[in-house]
């Protein structure tokens, strides 16, 4: 348990866990010119063509896959009932094929998250959206979506006491009430900081923000997220959280 200025203290570096930079990778290889014809002349003035060719580029490799043992050993998670981040980290198996690229372009979730500074860890409501982009607009490697991480703001008490109702129907396989206001919130936030998506080894999604976070898709459309922190006191600094859709 932390102490009342203890926990003051977490709740100021929660806005700072959930700030995603988006970072761009240099490119693996500086793009070469298609075959094209070279004149030469030589000094009798006989000119001839050569031809450059295309040199081939290995496909960008797939980011490796979240080290889930890793951090259970760092929170020391054992053989008693999972808590906090250890519950989180349970869920991270057996990660289903899964797409962020929604049918309607805009997709939102929301769940119970752990903020972690420190080793030591606080409740979090945590938000995730993802959002569609042109093909075009994808770097080699990318999926064509960027990803965002957030959390309702404190001065958003109402819609912070509604979630924990909401998130208990989406855990029930129920739907929440109409007026249920960080529904609302959720579907109406129009401020996000997204990241470029990959696809990650073993199913999984990486989103390349600052720390980096992990996705891993279950079969009952809960999804679970882990977010490194990217500066860390403790080896499972982050966010750590089980998301249901909110809007697809």
């Amino acid at each position: 348990m932390l102490d009342s200025r203890a926990r003051l203290a977490m709740s100021a570096a929660v806005a700072a866990a959930f700030t995603g930079v988006a970072c761009k990778a240099d490119d693996a290889a500086t793009p070469v010119a298609g075959a094209e014809s070279a004149r030469v002349t030589s000094t009798a003035g006989v000119v001839s063509t050569a031809t450059v060719a295309r040199p081939t580029l290995a496909p960008p490799r797939k980011p490796e896959r979240l080290d889930v043992d890793a951090l259970k050993r760092a929170f020391k998670c054992g053989a008693e009932p999972p808590a906090g981040p250890c519950e989180v980290l349970k869920e991270f198996d057996a990660c289903v094929p899964w797409s962020p690229v929604t049918q309607s372009g805009d997709g939102r979730f929301m769940g119970d998250g752990y903020v972690v500074k420190g080793g030591a860890f606080v409740e979090e409501v945590t938000l995730l959206r993802t959002r569609r982009v042109p093909s075009e607009e994808a770097s080699p490697g990318d999926l064509p979506a960027r990803i965002a991480l957030a959390a309702i703001p404190q001065d958003r008490s109402a819609e912070r006491e509604h979630a924990k109702k909401a998130i208990g129907a989406y855990a029930r396989g129920d739907v929440p009430k109409p007026n249920n206001a960080a529904v609302r919130y959720v579907k109406e936030r129009a401020e996000w900081v997204d990241a470029t998506a990959l696809a990650a080894e073993h199913d999984e999604i990486y989103v390349a923000n600052r720390g980096g976070a992990h996705i891993c898709a279950l079969k009952n459309q809960r999804i679970v997220v882990i977010q490194r922190a990217s500066e860390r006191l403790h080896e499972g600094d982050g966010v750590y959280a089980v998301l249901f859709p909110v809007s697809w």
